[in-house]
């Protein structure tokens, strides 16, 4: 899960727009992220995903759309890695295009200035729900049906959704910035994939340090730097997301949530789940239960 740029068009002189089909074992792509604007779909999956300083469960028929240059990964919960490889238990549909690329063609015609507005915004992520999620959904399982200028129209039409709808909600801060470095890739790489693996236990800032060679106080000030949360904040990200994941599969012992997640204190769960999600344990089942819109 290292910050890596990656290279999307192998003809990036020419290509404006192409989407793909991933089925895989497992998503395995490293933390990175690219100039190219990306709309992903899940299919079948479920796990972990950082998209800046955003940090959540995902699960199936999740649609998030990344901006330019915004870090991001979508990393399986550790039970798919111990599955049967030979089998596909991850899918999804991903579009990817040239932001800049896409404005000027799109000069030629009309004004681009909602465009811009939402290219903006997919800098800090863009989690769409309800009727604009079906629709756009929709729009990609079209897309991966068609070629030339059948799919080129879909790709206009579905460009005009996301010009449209009011149905998102933004993931990263507002004032998140991507500040990795390539020579710090493999301990970020390292933390995160502890993280990942041992969230629901005990977690020694001790032994995170000694993991990438630091003492205590230097690698605090390394893991707020580049991901612009302390690493507690992080972990309890982390642990608050399989929070609701767990509410949103049927879990209704918030006591046995807490425990589940690797917090010690049911007080303790309460009041970060508050903070962090912005309702209480019991108020977000009740909003799953009665169909709501939830932040995050």
């Amino acid at each position: 899960m290292k910050p890596v740029f990656a290279k999307i068009f192998e003809n990036s002189d020419a290509a404006v727009f192409a989407v793909k089909v991933i089925e895989l074992p497992y998503f395995s792509t490293e933390f990175h992220f690219h100039q190219e604007c990306q709309l992903v779909y899940v299919v079948e999956s479920e796990g972990k995903r950082i998209v800046g300083d955003s940090i959540e469960s995902f699960q199936s028929d999740e649609l998030i759309l990344l901006g330019s240059d915004i870090p991001h990964v979508w990393h399986n919960d550790k039970h798919y890695f111990e599955l049967d490889r030979s089998q596909v238990h991850a899918r999804s549909i991903a579009l990817f295009f040239n932001p800049d690329k896409l404005v000027d063609v799109l000069a030629c015609f009309h004004p681009g200035n909602k465009l811009g507005v939402v290219l903006a915004r997919a800098k800090r992520g863009m989690k769409f729900y309800g009727a604009a999620r079906n629709l756009i959904k929709g729009l990609l399982f079209e897309m991966i049906e068609k070629t030339g200028m059948p799919q080129l129209t879909v790709f206009f039409r579905l460009l005009e959704v996301l010009c449209e709808t009011k149905e998102y909600e933004l993931l990263a801060g507002d004032g998140y910035i991507n500040t990795y470095k390539e020579k710090d890739n493999d301990r970020i790489d390292k933390v995160f994939k502890y993280v990942f693996t041992n969230f629901n236990k005990d977690i020694q800032l001790e032994a995170v340090s000694a993991l990438v060679c630091m003492n205590k106080q230097a690698f605090c000030r390394f893991f707020k730097s580049r991901t612009q949360k302390t690493f507690i904040e992080f972990v309890n990200s982390i642990r608050i997301g399989h929070a609701c994941k767990l509410i949103t599969e049927g879990e209704t012992q918030i006591a046995n949530l807490a425990y589940d997640c690797g917090f010690n204190s049911l007080s303790n769960f309460n009041r970060l789940f508050k903070e962090i999600k912005g309702v209480t344990p019991s108020e977000y089942r009740k909003m799953i239960e009665a169909g709501s819109p939830l932040a995050g």
